[in-house]
C-alpha cells in the first residue's frame, strides 16, 4: 500500500519533543519493512523540503500567507487555531498533490491541532484519525486554564473526529473517556507497535552522571498532567528512609500552573537532598536506553495517560514500573506481577509505594515478567492488526 501520514511533528525535526513523533517513526518503519511505501507530512521551520529518512519520504511544510492574513484580520487573538487551520489545508494541499502523481490507498491524521479537520472534509482518500489525546481531560488534569484560542481548538479536534468515520485509540482508557466526555463511540482500539529502536548505546550520559549510583527514574516532559509533581512532593519521604536512594529525571523541563519551572520546583520540595536529584536534558535513545536499564525502579505518576513510550520502553527494558490507577497503566502493569499501582494524584499512597518497592524481593523477576508483556505491541501482532483495519477501511469506502 501507498500510505500517508500528516504530524505536527515527527523525529526529522529540530525541536521535535512528545510520543506523537515516536510513535509515528517506529509505525513507519514497520510498514516500510513489511514492503508498504510510507510518507509523512511535517509540520517544519524549513518550507517545501522533501527528502528520505531511512527510507521513509519526508514533505516539509512551514506556516505560511494564510496565518499571516488571517492573523492580521484577528487582530492577533487566536494565532493558535490559526496556525492550526493554516498548517491543516496546507496539509491537505500536500496530500492531494502527492496523491494525484500517485493515488494513496489511505492516510493518516492524529487529533492533536487539528491538522486533518480541511482534509476530512474534502480530501478524496480512504482516512483514519489516530486519537492520542483528549485535549479537555489533558487541561483539566494539568490545570491550566484554557483561553478562547484554546477553546477553538479543542473544537476543531472535536469537529475532526466527529467528521472522521474511522477512528481508532492505542488503549481502552482512551476509548472510554471519548465515549463519556465527548460522545464519541465509534473508536476501535489498536494497540501501538512498539520495539526498541537502537541497540547502538551510547554510555556516555550513563557513565558521566549515575556510574555507581542507585536510582530511580523519571523520564519524559516535566509537566503537571505526567505527574512529575506528584514524585516531586514524595521524594522527600523516600529520601529520608532510603539513604542510598537518588532520583534522576531526564526530559523537558517545562513552566506549568505550578512553577515557571517544574526542575526549581522539585528543587525546592527537596532543598535538604539537593544532592540526591540529578537533572538530565533531552537526549536520544542512544544514551536514554542505558539510563533506562541503569535504573533500579521507574516510576511515572501520571493524572491522564495513553500507554505511553516511557512505559512501554522501560518494560521492553526489564524495569519495574510504578504507574497510577485509570491513567491507561492498568491496560499493561498488574500489582505485583508486571508492575505497580498507585492512585492517581496521591502523594502519600505514592511515597509508601516507593519506599515499599525500594526493598522489594523479586525486582528483577517482575521486570522481566515485564519485558514478556510487552512482547504484545510486538510488531507481528499490532502492525498486522493495523494493516487489516486500513484494508477494513478502504473496502468500506470502495463499495460503500
Amino acid at each position: 500500500m501507498r500510505i500517508g501520514f500528516a504530524t505536527t511533528e515527527y523525529v526529522t525535526e529540530k525541536y521535535f519533543s512528545g510520543g506523537l513523533a515516536n510513535y509515528l517513526h517506529r509505525v513507519a518503519k514497520a510498514l516500510l519493512f513489511l514492503g508498504h511505501e510510507v510518507h509523512i507530512v511535517v509540520l517544519s521551520e524549513i518550507d517545501r523540503a522533501e527528502f528520505k529518512y531511512e527510507g521513509i519520504q519526508v514533505h516539509r511544510l512551514t506556516l505560511g500567507k494564510i496565518q499571516r492574513i488571517l492573523n492580521k484580520l484577528s487582530q492577533y487573538s487566536i494565532c493558535q487555531t490559526l496556525q492550526c487551520l493554516d498548517f491543516s489545508f496546507q496539509v491537505y494541499c500536500k496530500l492531494l498533490e502527492l496523491h494525484k502523481q500517485q493515488p494513496f490507498d489511505i492516510v493518516q491524521f492524529p487529533d492533536w491541532d487539528a491538522c486533518g479537520v480541511v482534509s476530512s472534509l474534502l480530501l478524496p482518500i480512504p482516512q483514519v484519525t489516530r486519537i492520542s489525546a483528549y485535549r479537555p481531560a489533558w487541561y483539566e488534569s494539568s490545570g491550566e486554564q484554557r483561553d478562547r484560542d484554546e477553546q477553538i481548538i479543542e473544537w476543531l479536534e472535536w469537529l475532526q473526529m466527529r467528521l472522521s468515520k474511522h477512528i481508532y485509540a492505542p488503549s481502552y482508557t482512551l476509548k472510554r473517556l471519548l465515549a463519556e466526555e465527548a460522545k464519541i463511540t465509534h473508536v476501535r482500539v489498536i494497540r501501538t507497535p512498539f520495539y526498541l529502536e537502537t541497540s547502538d548505546w551510547d554510555l556516555s550520559v550513563f557513565n558521566e552522571y549515575l556510574q555507581g549510583k542507585k536510582y530511580l527514574l523519571f523520564f519524559g516532559r516535566f509537566q503537571v498532567h505526567k505527574g512529575f509533581h506528584i514524585l516531586a512532593q514524595a521524594l522527600p519521604q523516600v529520601f529520608e528512609k532510603h539513604l542510598d536512594c537518588h532520583a534522576v529525571f531526564v526530559g523537558q523541563d517545562v513552566p506549568s500552573s505550578l512553577a515557571p519551572s517544574m526542575k526549581e520546583y522539585a528543587l525546592s520540595l527537596c532543598s535538604q537532598y539537593i544532592e540526591r536529584l540529578i537533572f538530565i536534558d533531552r537526549i536520544r535513545h542512544t544514551q536514554l536506553y542505558p539510563v533506562i536499564a541503569g535504573a533500579k525502579l521507574v516510576v511515572l505518576p501520571s493524572l491522564i495517560d495513553n500507554l505511553p513510550n516511557a512505559c512501554l520502553e522501560a518494560m521492553a527494558l526489564g524495569k519495574p514500573i510504578i504507574g497510577t490507577v485509570d491513567a491507561s497503566f492498568e491496560e499493561l502493569l498488574t500489582e505485583g506481577e508486571t508492575g505497580f499501582l498507585v492512585p492517581v494524584g496521591e502523594v502519600n499512597a505514592l511515597a509508601i509505594k516507593i519506599n515499599e518497592v525500594w526493598m522489594h524481593p523479586n525486582l528483577n523477576e517482575i521486570g522481566q515478567a515485564a519485558k514478556l508483556k510487552v512482547q504484545e505491541f510486538a510488531i507481528e501482532n499490532t502492525v498486522k492488526e493495523l494493516l487489516h483495519y486500513y484494508e477494513k477501511v478502504i473496502k468500506t469506502i470502495k463499495y460503500a
